[in-house]
């Protein structure tokens, strides 16, 4: 450790106790390090203090600024000036930079290099264009430093650089002080001239000489240990681990990270999980708070299109709150309403929620619904009509902060530090008032604002371990130091010239730097910081990246260290290798001598023997009863014998019971389900399993399959209904094309005021579609011999299931709605079931298709029984049965069945509810079901698996009902 410059300062300091000592810092954590350092190692000092050049400028000046009525703009607020200059100079029809290339990163290029050009005291009078590489270029940048000039001077404003101004030539207020400083060369020339001004020959500089990492020569007060891990993770664990093995406290630790945004999530999130206090020297990322997870989720609903996921994903996570207290809905029951609106994307259609009026809708969800629809109006009148191409960083701000306050619950400091943020970022714009932007540009700067939030960042803090980065790392004076990432890639520096400002036009700017010099200062900078450490210094690097599966290159200074710990200055990095030995993976290298930290250490202990992995079954099946369970699963599959692991339950533990029960029903769907597949009626009617009923958008349609058909049915319905109210007296109905076309308009416009459409072109297209399927309906109905009796036939009786009794003798109970029915004669009656899909699984050779269609000869003898019981036809003889395809897709077909077939309908439904009762719920055989199955990700394989079981001789007694039904063609 360079320990003579400390000795330095502190003597130079405790020489003169009595006079004001100014040590100027970079940052103010850097000053109150370096002082708590002294004091720990050499005693107590008098009459010092730190400060930055900023805040000593800024206080000389202050009462002259004052006097003028001046205002001080910050960086942050420049930036604006540069970008709304920018603006203008577009408008203005200068061609160099065009409106397109106005993006954060150039603005942020431009607005550099008026800073460097104004610290060099650079103005635009003075700016030659000659030096640029382009004239359009020097023009451009000329006229842009001329425009931020004569805006500070027109709205009373400075910038930094201009303060320099408002300092006296000689300035005495401080002379009985002296200003310490270690390095004059990061300053640029204004800032030398401000310093200058204020200090005079009252500056000391005080340089540093050690550097590192030849600074770990010096034995006496280093010890150096070095190690490499296979990957990031297994890297900071080992560094975990050394730091808990050590007996000093946490407080006596520093981690100095060279990829700063990569390593701190990792280590936060292990720190967390280990119960770890630690400091964070840049923070955390924004994303590490409720409020700031919630700030993206907002401006990402913004950024795409109002897409309602965005929200519900910040719902369903616990981010933001549309409820108040004592709302009579809970967070559950919102989700819920809002996954199954149907609104999705685009403002208009965020109406629905208004518009809602389901029938089926109660209690909960109507008021569900009702708060998301007053919500969603309180966030609309914030946020800028969509309409509108250009928006302004300050009303997206506003909207967001409005929006964070109302449906966020800040429950730490971090959360409220992240609202109070925002907040000053608002009213800093205010002086500058960006100008108006399109909406993605402006939704971008504000994302950058968020995003470039940090929380929680503070300097080193007693009993806390400290996290800090390669930029300002190494200065806390503690006994223990790790610098991890040493790899070349993240260790060395890219010399990169500046994008405006090129090197061979800084050569004749005078005051400005080189890439190459600036290079070289970062770099010195760096290592005379790190050349004072002292006590522990454990250097290490990942050696392989388990991402791209690649090894690393070590970084050239871990090498040089590796040469003045060995004593061997011509070690190359074979010999490097040989030094770090064998890298640390994800566990301990030696459990019985090293603190294990969580958990899998210790397990991966119990099986990790002489450098091998054994065979830890056996602990795990002790530790896990679920293992054992698991291994009896996969030996009784791999048996010919159909068990329970297929879907033969016992009815002890599953009992269901349709036969004869007055107590359940069932719907004639859910037999047609279990003929299907028993093992997807398990699923939905036992286990009562249901797929989330989310809506899913797709842009390119205006209405789903639902909802189309729904609409077709309201016309349908309507329509017919009319005209039999018509033709009460008529054998046959009269039909009235125009009065079709009518309720038709009608009946669109009303799913159009529900669900607006994408777009007018998607809408009229559909319009179209349907009006043609109505047209078909039209030519269908004109052909039809009876006339239309019931509709919505609800098969209840007293509002209860209905019985309905089979022939032989068999009573189920069920419930069901029946589309129509027709009287075709005397007596005579046909039932119609309405459907918009295609017809071709309905095969006229097929009557009962082995029972996955029972509906149309269930609903004959329900509906006949129905006419009896309830005296609107006691001879009523329901003869036949039709599905019925009044659309393009249809082709206008019709599907009938002559109901002749009651004794074999009989014996089908017997076999299948015997099949139930009996707990017969194996996967079908028939594979291609599986594709349209809800439940195909939960049974993967299996109907593959019971195909090659199925004819097996011992599962034949247990399959008896379930394959007499195949029997049914």
């Amino acid at each position: 450790m360079n320990h003579n410059w400390f000795a330095d300062l502190y003597e130079i300091c405790n020489n003169d106790p009595f006079r004001r000592k100014i040590l100027l810092v970079d940052h103010y954590d850097q000053g109150e390090q370096w002082l708590n350092w002294i004091t720990k190692e050499h005693g107590p000092l008098l009459g010092v203090e730190t400060e930055t050049l900023r805040s000593l400028v800024v206080k000389r000046t202050k009462p002259e600024l004052v006097k003028r009525g001046l205002h001080l703009l910050n960086s942050k607020q420049t930036f604006w000036v540069v970008q709304n200059l920018m603006v203008d100079m577009v408008e203005q029809q200068d061609e160099y930079i065009t409106v397109e290339m106005i993006t954060p990163g150039i603005v942020q290029s431009f607005h550099h290099a008026i800073e460097e050009l104004r610290g060099a005291g650079i103005c635009a009078s003075e700016l030659s264009i000659a030096v640029f590489e382009h004239e359009k270029k020097g023009l451009y940048i000329n006229k842009l430093l001329s425009l931020y000039e004569h805006w500070l001077e027109q709205n009373n404003s400075t910038d930094f650089a201009g303060l320099l101004d408002y300092i006296p030539e000689a300035d005495t207020t401080a002379n009985n002080h002296l200003f310490i400083l270690r390095d004059l060369g990061r300053f640029s020339s204004v800032e030398k001239e401000m310093l200058n001004r204020i200090a005079g020959d009252r500056l000391l500089i005080l340089p540093q000489t050690g550097a590192f990492p030849s600074s770990l020569q010096n034995g006496d007060h280093v010890a150096v240990q070095l190690y490499h891990a296979t990957g990031t993770l297994a890297e900071i664990r080992e560094a975990l681990r050394r730091i808990c093995n050590q007996v000093n406290s946490f407080d006596q630790a520093e981690i100095v990270v060279s990829n700063y945004e990569a390593y701190c999530s990792t280590i936060y999130t292990l720190s967390q999980a280990l119960d770890i206090p630690c400091t964070f020297s840049q923070g955390l990322p924004v994303t590490y708070t409720k409020v700031g997870k919630a700030a993206l989720v907002y401006l990402e609903w913004l950024e795409c299109n109002y897409d309602v996921e965005c929200l519900l994903k910040a719902l369903r996570h616990d981010y933001i709150s549309i409820l108040q207290l004592g709302e009579p809905v809970d967070q559950a029951d919102l989700i819920l309403a809002l996954e199954q609106s149907g609104i999705g994307w685009g403002r208009e259609r965020y109406s629905m929620l208004e518009a809602a009026d389901n029938a089926e809708l109660k209690g909960k969800h109507i008021e569900a619904t009702r708060l998301l629809d007053l919500a969603f109006k309180g966030l609309f009148q914030k946020v800028p009509d969509s309409r509108q191409v250009t928006w302004t960083p300050m009303v997206i701000l506003h909207a967001l902060i409005d929006f964070l306050e109302k449906h966020t619950v800040p429950n730490s400091d971090a959360d409220s530090y992240v609202i109070t943020e925002l907040i000053d970022q608002m009213k800093l714009q205010e002086v500058v008032s960006p100008r108006t932007l399109s909406s993605e540009t402006a939704l971008r700067y504000v994302k950058e604002m968020v995003e470039g939030i940090r929380i929680s960042g503070s300097g080193p803090s007693c009993g806390k371990l400290h996290i800090s980065s390669l930029q300002d790392g190494g200065i806390s004076g503690r006994t223990q130091t790790y610098i991890l990432g040493m790899s070349n890639e993240a260790w060395s520096l890219q010399l990169r010239q500046d994008p405006v400002l090129l090197d061979m036009e800084r050569r004749n700017l005078e005051g400005l730097l080189l890439s190459t010099e600036r290079t070289e200062h970062i770099i010195r900078e760096r290592e005379t910081r790190l050349g004072l450490l002292s006590g522990q210094v454990t250097l290490g690097y990942s050696s392989y990246d388990p991402a791209e599966q690649k090894e690393t290159i070590p970084a050239f200074a871990l090498l040089q260290a590796a040469r003045i710990v060995t004593d061997d200055p011509q070690m190359d990095l074979t010999g490097l290798g040989q030094v770090l030995g064998r890298p640390v993976g994800y566990m301990s290298i030696d459990p019985n001598g090293e603190h294990l930290l969580d958990g899998t250490d210790r397990w991966l202990g119990r099986f990790h023997t002489e450098g091998k992995l054994q065979n830890g079954f056996s602990s795990i099946r002790q530790s896990f009863p679920f293992a054992a369970k698991l291994e009896q699963a996969e030996m009784r599959i791999s048996e010919g014998a159909l068990s329970e692991y297929e879907g033969m339950l016992s009815m002890d533990t599953f009992a269901v019971r349709y036969l004869n029960n007055p107590e359940t029903y069932i719907s004639v769907t859910q037999l047609e389900r279990y003929a299907e597949c028993p093992k997807r009626f398990f699923f939905s009617q036992v286990l009562k399993l249901r797929v989330k009923e989310t809506a899913e958008f797709d842009r390119s349609k205006w209405l789903d399959a639902a909802s189309r058909g729904s609409l077709l049915h309201s016309i349908f319905y309507l329509y017919l209904k009319e005209m039999a109210a018509g033709s009460i007296h008529e054998d046959r109905l009269k039909h009235d094309e125009h009065r079709l076309q009518e309720i038709t308009e009608q009946v669109i416009r009303e799913y159009e005021a529900k669900v607006p459409p994408p777009t007018p072109h998607i809408y009229h297209k559909e319009c179209d579609s349907l009006r043609r399927d109505v047209a078909i309906f039209y030519q269908m109905e004109q052909k039809a011999q009876g006339r239309p009796r019931f509709f919505e036939l609800e098969l209840t009786l007293d509002g209860q299931p209905m019985s309905v009794r089979l022939d032989n003798g068999l009573v189920i109970r069920m419930k069901g709605f029946v589309d129509r029915v027709d009287e075709i004669g005397p007596h005579k009656y046909k039932i119609y079931d309405y459907k918009t899909g295609s017809p071709a699984k309905y095969d006229e050779n097929e009557y009962f298709s082995q029972g996955t269609q029972l509906q149309h000869a269930l609903y004959a003898v329900a509906v006949e029984q129905w006419l009896k019981h309830t005296s609107m036809d006691p001879e009523a003889r329901v003869v036949e049965s039709a599905y019925y395809f009044p659309t393009e897709r249809g082709k206008g077909d019709e599907v009938s069945r002559v109901q002749n077939k009651t004794a074999e309908l009989s014996e089908l439904v017997g076999h299948l509810l015997a099949s139930m009762e009996s707990g017969t719920f194996t996967a079908t055989t028939e594979s291609k079901r599986c594709s349209y199955c809800d439940y195909g990700a939960v049974c993967k394989n299996e109907s593959e698996r019971t195909k090659a079981k199925w004819n097996l001789e011992p599962n034949s007694p247990l399959l008896y009902h379930i394959k007499e039904v195949e029997r049914f063609g």
